[in-house]
């Protein structure tokens, strides 16, 4: 408490750089710890999961945002929950204004439970031109999750599912965020009530098929 920022920061091409606005003098072989930024940054509290990380578990997660005027620099955080010590994690570089999403720690208190229900396969269409058979499928898969929160207050749990483009997403309409290889799907766990999320995603795909419909015409009525 009481302690100041020193520094200002400057953009200097795709790099960045700090003021003292202060000078500071070290005497021979001895070091100090300067601070560098001493303002509040935003963040909000939720459970991340990713079945690829932990099948069972989500993991404790921040998301961060750097409500600053100033560059943070990547490197290791240390997060705190009430006061007490929950967990460390590790940030990248982030401007002004950017967000970032940080987990720090398991979170034991909730339990996922995820399910493929199988993939149906349904013939939409079927032409016939020129002796040429076109046949077209429609794929349909289903993942659901269950969201069982032991604990006694209400979470936020991020769902994270691998985006494949070749399958469209169908329900929900819209992911809650998307990055550029997974959706993500935000659900809201009451304590001791299972939340359940359904994605469907549906894929198109089509064949040909060689007809010889004429030939057989004619055989048939010689």
């Amino acid at each position: 408490a009481g302690v100041q920022s020193l520094s200002q920061a400057a953009n200097v091409g795709e790099l960045f750089q700090y003021e003292i606005a202060t000078p500071v003098s070290l005497p021979r072989q001895e070091s100090a710890m300067l601070p560098i930024v001493n303002e509040s940054v935003k963040g909000r509290k939720l459970s991340i999961y990713n079945q690829r990380v932990q099948a069972k578990h989500p993991l404790n997660g921040l998301r961060l945002t750097n409500a600053t005027d100033l560059h943070l620099m990547q490197g290791p955080i240390t997060v705190f929950d009430g006061g007490a010590y929950a967990g460390d994690a590790r940030i990248e570089d982030m401007q002004p204004g950017t967000e970032r999403l940080i987990s720090y720690a398991l979170d034991l208190d909730t339990e996922v439970a995820p399910e493929s229900t199988g993939q149906s396969d349904d013939i939409t269409q079927v032409r016939l031109i020129k002796g040429v058979l076109h046949i077209e499928h429609r794929h349909q898969r289903t993942q659901k999750y269950t969201v069982k929160n032991s604990s006694k207050k209400a979470k936020t749990v991020l769902i994270e599912q691998p985006l494949d483009p070749s399958w469209h997403l169908i329900a929900p309409k819209e992911a809650s965020e998307k990055t550029r290889d997974m959706y993500r799907f935000e659900v809201a766990a009451e304590p001791g009530k299972p939340a359940v999320l359904e994605v469907v995603e549906e894929m198109t795909s089509g064949r040909s098929e060689e007809r010889r419909v004429g030939k057989e015409c004619r055989s048939r009525w010689a």
